[in-house]
């Protein structure tokens, strides 16, 4: 397990576990942060349960498993996940410190491109491994 700076709140904890134990198909499963997409406002950013891959840096805070991939991690780090319920709707809700940072025309430089890019295509051709249980 990594030990790097993604914030899970103590209320997206709570859910986290609460959405866990009812979902059977999500039991066993870690939560995932990942990039959704590219605007330019800066990135979209997704949640789900998902199984760890090859490759994903993981950490525990309480008893959730939070996994990134990789070549995410380096625009994702020092974010905080909290769960809202209001009227900006209901989920999980990344806050990212740097989103200023990824703005405009960011992901349109060929070295953030093959960052994000280049490092997801060596994963893929990569063998995965099954886990151990």
């Amino acid at each position: 397990m990594a030990d790097f700076s993604i914030v899970l709140t103590s209320g997206a904890q709570a859910q986290a576990i609460k959405l866990k134990q009812q979902t059977p198909e999500w039991q066993g499963k870690c939560l995932r942060l990942y990039l959704a997409g590219k605007g330019c406002d800066g990135f979209n950013y997704g949640v789900c349960f998902d199984d760890r891959e090859e490759g994903d840096l993981s950490f525990m805070q309480g008893e959730i498993e939070v996994i990134v991939d990789t070549p995410a991690f380096e625009f994702v780090k020092g974010s905080t996940l909290e769960w809202v319920d209001d009227e900006r709707g209901q989920g999980f809700l990344v806050e990212n410190p740097k989103h200023r940072s990824f703005r405009g025309k960011f992901y349109k430089r060929k070295f953030w491109q093959e960052k994000l890019t280049g490092a997801k295509a060596q994963q893929e051709e990569q063998p995965i491994e099954a886990a151990e249980a």
